[in-house]
């Protein structure tokens, strides 16, 4: 995971050495966009389990501003949420405002890239490959190169995809009030499913975060589960109206005590995704359609949430959860339920 991170920009890093205790040495070798090597070296100072990490911080590279006297890094973490922990860190002892910049600028960076490594602590399937990887696979270039797509593909990706939300980007989503999720599970497995709304459900915190209530639905858990196992997610956008699609690729978390809870009557988590790849894709094949009522079910604050029909089964009576358990009947027309009847 350090390997992965603790590198700003196109950096890459080459070898880490530590010794993980308190008057322990460490040393993270690397290479710069340039190809010039260079080290930063320490000692751990003050170690506290989910607390706290401080150690020196020793420069020793081309860049000569940065070859100074051992500054202090220090990181304070606490604990938001099963799934959300915030991160203080502190550069202290610069000796001026140059090397400060630098540093803050090359943490940033770091930080960025920590935030989409940060939910791989859990065991993978074999299958997985964590390694940097370009945007297209293997198979995609295959297919590319049966039907001659791959430099039109190359083009779409240098002028479209992008790891940030443009102002374009961020108006579209929250003019939305729907949209789809795939995730996958720790076995491989990929899901989909809808998310609804009302209008501009879905907050665009900063140009790489966005963020989504989860509402009560049927208890299976099946994407935010998946989320809590692997991070991954895919949404897509789709505005039927006007015939457009944006797709969201991304790593997500869930927390059941999210301060942009209090947005959002009704809501039991929030889903927030930061944002690696964000493009638009070809409306050709998006029918046009025109909404006539958003659901009724979308919980709000000035009235109460009507009780969906499936919660009537007979078959669910013995199994609802405490809180729909007034919703328990007789009913035994499952098609209809789901509204799936002809």
């Amino acid at each position: 995971m350090l390997v992965r991170w603790l590198a700003p920009g196109g950096d890459t890093v080459t070898g880490i050495e530590t010794e993980l205790r308190e008057g322990g040495k460490y040393r993270v070798d690397a290479v710069d966009t340039h190809g010039r090597p260079y080290s930063i070296s320490g000692v751990y100072v003050e170690l506290v389990e989910d607390e706290r990490v401080v150690m020196t911080w020793n420069y020793d590279g081309p860049v000569a501003a940065l070859r100074t006297r051992a500054t202090l890094v220090s990181a304070e973490l606490r604990a938001l949420g099963p799934a959300l922990t915030e991160l203080t860190l502190t550069h202290e002892k610069n000796p001026n405002r140059e090397v400060a910049g630098l540093n803050r600028v090359n943490w940033k960076s770091c930080l960025d890239k920590l935030e989409g490594t940060c939910g791989e602590v859990r065991e993978k399937p074999s299958t997985t490959n964590d390694a940097p990887r370009d945007f297209f696979s293997d198979g995609h270039r295959r297919l590319q190169d049966q039907f001659d797509t791959r430099r039109i593909a190359d083009r779409l990706d240098d002028l479209t995809v992008h790891d940030q939300l443009k102002a374009a980007d961020a108006a579209f989503i929250t003019r939305q009030n729907m949209f789809f999720i795939a995730t996958t599970d720790p076995y491989g497995q990929p899901n989909c499913s809808y998310k609804g709304g009302n209008r501009g459900f879905v907050t665009v915190i900063d140009d790489r975060t966005i963020a989504f209530p989860d509402y009560n639905g049927n208890g299976m858990h099946l994407s935010t589960g998946n989320i809590t196992e692997t991070s991954r997610v895919g949404l897509l956008f789709v505005d039927f109206e006007r015939q457009a699609r944006l797709r969201v690729l991304g790593r997500a978390e869930v927390s059941a005590s999210d301060r942009l809870l209090k947005r959002y009557p009704g809501a039991q988590m929030i889903v927030r995704v930061h944002v690696e790849s964000v493009f638009s894709n070809c409306p050709r094949y998006v029918h046009k359609m025109q909404l006539i009522e958003e659901s009724v079910f979308v919980p709000r604050a000035e009235k109460p949430q009507p009780v969906a029909d499936w919660k009537r089964l007979r078959a669910v009576a013995d199994a609802l959860p405490e809180a729909d358990a007034d919703a328990a009947g007789t009913d035994s027309d499952e098609e209809k339920a789901m509204n799936k009847d002809s």
